[in-house]
């Protein structure tokens, strides 16, 4: 069995750092296509929320569709109470970010930027459907109406001006972050270089091919990387097998459908790991016993271990003796005619109750399958973090042997004694149960480590 970077996909799923950038400009825009009503009712629940440019954009959309007095009056009535206090919101909210991104002062710079942009972009979006709307639907609908006339302004200037800022942003965002990659890379060590390559990884995504950070973050991130090896498990003799290729195989099979690449971990491959710990003669027991594993620390390219046994492989079985039981059924057994309170004739069924008395037999299988682990610090010999697993499956059945009585009666349970399922089959089961189990214990590990 070749094991190629294992590790790295069992330490997917577990990035959490808060990643730069960390803004947007997508305005908000209604789904097209809808009748009247469904703009309507979402307006009045976006009002209800506070959340006025969402209503104001679908109060426009509906006074679009309008055709009716009602429609008319019930979408001006919504777009009064909300587009100039939506536009206001967002015009007071501008020069408050205009003033905080006088000076670029980071990441928060370039969120405000953005923020600018997406609320122009808002409410050009929402006038844009408004000066699509007749003329006459602007006019009160009813007698005592006041219309909805708004002073529809385009946005293009500003949404130009936005946009020149934001990029000039982004680009000062970029510097920064590559200079700080750069100061990082300087210190050296797995944790500088680590942080160093998320730098530059954070420059390209604000500036694409930003100077050489795409180069620098190869190099780097290869330096902040933690290289991991995952050795076969062990196997105390076991009757079903080699329980520890098993539970190997398991694993990895389990990662590899729930994990993608993780930035910083790779895997050594395994014919080489295999390679270097038999020139070293370390024996796999030697490398769970801690006070051992300080002599692994020779190996090249490998920072970490994950070891493991699996201890445990155990399957019970047990029948019981017949139990005497008693059923009863209420079953159809033909049709009547007869007279309703109208004097028409109908038809109706006819019931009764019939008995059955059985000797139920029961069996029932019990596999486990237990194991633990540990990752070891090659350097040190240092348990980063162990646990076990125990794997189970569980089967039991009942059936019905001899019986007197009405057949009809009986439950639907076997006639005939079931076979016991394969040792095979549930020590697969159970060996499964545990590997996944194995998975999602490293997962808090990950989640540090993978920062």
């Amino acid at each position: 069995m070749k094991v190629i970077s294992i590790i790295a996909l069992v330490f997917a799923l577990s990035i959490s750092v808060v990643a730069q950038p960390n803004y947007s400009v997508k305005a908000y825009r209604v789904k097209e296509g809808q009748k009247i009503n469904k703009y309507a009712k979402a307006a009045k629940n976006f009002i209800k929320e506070a959340k006025y440019n969402e209503a104001a954009i679908n109060g426009a959309y509906a006074l679009k569709l309008a055709t009716k007095k009602g429609q008319l009056s019930n979408a001006q009535e919504v777009l009064n109470s909300t587009y100039n206090r939506a536009f206001d919101q967002n015009k007071n909210r501008i020069e408050v970010l205009e003033e905080n991104t006088e000076s670029f002062e980071g990441d928060q710079t370039v969120t405000d930027l953005a923020e600018i942009l997406r609320l122009y972009k808002t409410m050009r979006a929402c006038n844009n459907i408004l000066k699509e709307v007749p003329p006459a639907s602007f006019d009160g609908a009813k007698k005592k109406d006041p219309g909805f006339h708004p002073e529809i302004e385009d946005f293009r200037n500003q949404i130009k001006v936005a946009k020149e800022n934001l990029n000039k942003g982004k680009e000062d965002a970029a510097k920064m972050h590559y200079d700080d990659g750069r100061e990082l890379e300087s210190k050296g060590g797995k944790l500088n270089s680590r942080m160093g390559a998320k730098h530059y990884r954070w420059a390209n995504e604000y500036s694409p091919n930003y100077r050489d950070a795409n180069e620098r973050y190869d190099a780097v991130r290869k330096l902040g990387t933690t290289r991991m090896g995952l050795m076969k498990f062990e196997s105390s003799g076991s009757q079903y097998g080699d329980l520890g290729a098993i539970m190997s195989d398991k694993l990895l099979n389990y990662l590899s459908t729930k994990a993608s690449q993780l930035e910083f971990f790779e895997v050594i491959d395994r014919n080489q790991l295999d390679l270097v710990v038999n020139e070293q003669q370390l024996a796999l027991s030697g490398l769970m016993d801690e006070s051992t594993t300080a002599d692994i620390g020779e190996l090249k390219g490998v920072d970490v271990l994950l070891v493991g046994n699996v201890t445990k492989s155990i399957i019970d079985r047990q029948r019981s003796g017949a139990t005497s039981e008693s059923y009863s059924e209420k079953i159809k057994v033909g049709t009547e005619k007869y007279l309703n309170d109208k004097g028409k004739e109908k038809t109706r069924d006819i019931y009764k109750t019939v008995y059955a008395t059985a000797n139920v037999y029961s069996k029932r299988a019990d596999a486990s399958v237990g194991g633990s682990y540990k990752v070891l610090d090659v350097k040190t010999g240092q348990v980063l973090t162990s646990g076990s697993t125990t794997g189970t499956d569980n089967w039991s059945v009942r059936w019905i042997g001899s019986f007197s009585g009405d057949a009809r009666a009986l439950p639907g349970l076997p006639r005939k004694e079931p076979n016991y399922p394969s040792y095979d089959g549930m020590i697969n089961t159970s060996t499964n149960k545990a590997a996944s189990q194995v998975f999602n214990k490293l997962l808090s590990y990950a989640e540090e480590v993978g920062k």
